[in-house]
């Protein structure tokens, strides 16, 4: 295989083995169709061509595989680029897929985000300027960035406005108590007497349990029978329970929130309204980095994984006796093509008919069977499919373990074991 651009594509030609099977590929495809009997109408070019189309059809049949078996795994990965000697800058081919978590993540990512517990998107604090006796606030309008003193729902970028939800609001009722159960002046009862330097101290050892049903009990109570801070959202606006009074600017006047955006499948209003000034802090004192995310612009199908030529060095024989026999149906439907331009030759008192038709429907059924073959094989050995077989392996040594006769000493600790517990 010396020739300048021996082959249409190149994408195997610089592995030395390539290069000597391409030749014996010759030799194996002309002797199989009869040349040192009768002629065959095939050039080396050809033969290797036919080479290259079949170890690409492996290729792209090992691509496949690697995409079912792992495309969970792949998604987000970069996608890598050809360039024009046609090889990829990013190559995970002959490489093992470590198995990892991110497309469950990704999937319950947006749960989180809706409770504000995600770390994949952000979220912004803008405060409303309280009015004493004012209870209804607009969040559109009235929700104001800490640093601009704009509306925090005006800094989404212009053409495509999305909602926003609020995640927390910072609005509580001051501490009113000190509870600690464990005091002697909680409870009337009599206690475990311990030394102290304050004459008739006593203190209780109590089930934590009884904390937790304690501090229940004084949370409902104070809900039920006090005034108590809350908050009702309803569409855009929000209302304050109980109504604001007492209001010292820039002390007690600023009812601050956390809201998040409504996050579309490409996360580009994060980095807009950080942009535009708004805040992660419920303080208004500091400002974050966007959260990146590069990911959307990695593999996002089978399409696109980073996969491209295998390493032919690397096949073993199983590989190269099927590239081989694809290599010879592919030159039969070759030769038969080529004899079909000519359906038959006179010959001085008959007629020569040549076979094209007949080679083609040979190569083609050949070609169909190793495919055929070839996809059921890989979709046996997936890894799921790897998982299921080895849980049945395990299934089945258990019960054949079951059929395995003790040995007799661990029988005779067995049996003394259970006849002093017996006793």
């Amino acid at each position: 295989m010396t020739e300048l651009h021996p082959t249409p594509f190149g994408f195997f030609d610089k592995y030395q083995l390539f290069q000597q099977d391409a030749d014996a590929m010759v030799v194996f495809i002309l002797r199989t169709l009869g040349e040192d009997v009768l002629g065959v109408e095939l050039t080396k070019p050809m033969i290797w061509g036919s080479f290259e189309t079949a170890t690409r059809e492996f290729n792209g049949f090992m691509i496949e595989y690697q995409n079912k078996s792992n495309l969970a795994s792949l998604l987000g990965m970069p996608t890598g680029s050809v360039d024009g000697n046609g090889i990829n800058n990013i190559n995970v081919t002959d490489l093992y897929v470590q198995q990892n978590l991110e497309f469950l993540k990704n999937l319950s990512a947006p749960y989180a985000g809706m409770i504000g517990l995600s770390q994949t998107e952000n979220t912004f604090s803008g405060s409303v300027v309280l009015s004493a006796g004012r209870q209804d606030y607009d969040l559109y309008t009235e929700l104001l960035d800490p640093t601009t003193k704009a509306p925090l729902f005006s800094m989404q970028p212009a053409g495509s406005v999305t909602s926003f939800e609020v995640v927390e609001v910072y609005h509580n009722a001051p501490a009113q108590y000190i509870f600690n159960s464990n005091l002697a002046s909680n409870f009337v009862a009599t206690g475990l007497p311990v030394e102290s330097y304050i004459p008739d101290t006593r203190f209780y050892v109590l089930p934590l349990f009884e904390d937790v049903l304690r501090a229940g009990m004084l949370e409902t109570a104070s809900r039920i029978r006090r005034s108590h801070y809350s908050y009702k959202i309803s569409g855009r606006s929000i209302r304050i329970f109980p109504a604001p009074n007492n209001l010292i600017p820039g002390l007690n006047s600023n009812l601050w929130m956390r809201v998040r955006f409504a996050k579309g499948p490409f996360p580009n209003i994060a980095s807009t309204i950080l942009a535009n000034g708004a805040s992660f802090q419920p303080t208004g004192s500091g400002t974050g980095a966007s959260f990146q995310n590069d990911q959307i612009f990695g593999a996002n199908g089978p399409f696109n994984t980073p996969f491209g030529p295998l390493n032919y060095n690397s096949l073993n024989m199983w590989s190269r006796n099927w590239i081989a026999q694809m290599t010879l149906a592919l030159s039969l439907i070759q030769l038969g093509r080529i004899r079909g331009k000519f359906k038959s030759f006179p010959i001085p008192g008959a007629e020569l008919s040549l076979n094209g038709d007949d080679l083609v429907s040979a190569g083609k059924e050949d070609k169909e069977k190793l495919n055929s073959s070839l996809k059921e094989t890989l979709e046996s050995l997936t890894f799921d499919k790897i998982a299921e077989r080895e849980a049945a392996k395990a299934e089945s040594m258990v019960k054949q373990l079951a059929y395995v006769p003790m040995p007799a000493k661990y029988a005779i600790f067995i049996a003394a074991l259970c006849i002093m517990l017996c006793i």
